[in-house]
């Protein structure tokens, strides 16, 4: 099977530290935070971004394990998800996105060892994965300890689906 990786904050959604920063900045002030607000859509959702990875999904037949802080309270009942994760699951619903499990939560935080704990449990069913991230330290060089397994790391918006489905998947 093929494996996608995925973190949400920063890939399918706009946030990230400029952003964050940027709100941070004028949240004392609520006419301008609330601008923000409006015309920024930082920690919302991207369609457009869960349509590109639908467009992975489809072509390479790769599932998705969620290696996100939104992983928690994934599988829980849809009725208790927090809005957010309503609307990712709606999203992933609509376009087909299967999501097959979720990385263990290890307490120092190391996006890599949660990835390498989940593929030691599934090797054998593991063909190929790739890690999309908005933060490469979070995967961390102990990745190469895969050997030829990996294909790639990279975030979703710096790489064209075709280079992705002809080089990596």
């Amino acid at each position: 099977m093929k494996v996608i990786f995925l973190d949400i904050d920063g890939v399918l959604n706009g946030y990230n530290f400029w952003n964050l920063s940027l709100f941070k900045l004028v949240s004392p002030f609520p006419k301008i935070r609330d601008f923000v607000r409006r015309n920024y859509d930082i920690f919302g959702v991207h369609e457009s971004k869960v349509k590109r990875l639908a467009k992975i999904t489809k072509a390479t037949g790769a599932v998705i394990v969620i290696s996100s802080s939104w992983r928690g309270g994934w599988f829980t009942k849809y009725e208790e998800k927090s809005d957010r994760h309503k609307r990712l699951e709606d999203l992933f619903k609509k376009y087909n996105i299967k999501v097959i499990d979720i990385t263990p939560k290890y307490f120092n935080g190391k996006r890599c060892d949660e990835i390498l704990s989940w593929l030691s449990k599934h090797e054998e069913k593991v063909e190929r994965f790739i890690v999309i991230d908005d933060e490469l330290y979070s995967v961390g060089l102990s990745i190469k300890d895969i050997g030829k397994k990996i294909s790639h790391i990279s975030k979703l918006d710096y790489i064209s689906i075709n280079d992705l489905l002809n080089r990596y998947l």
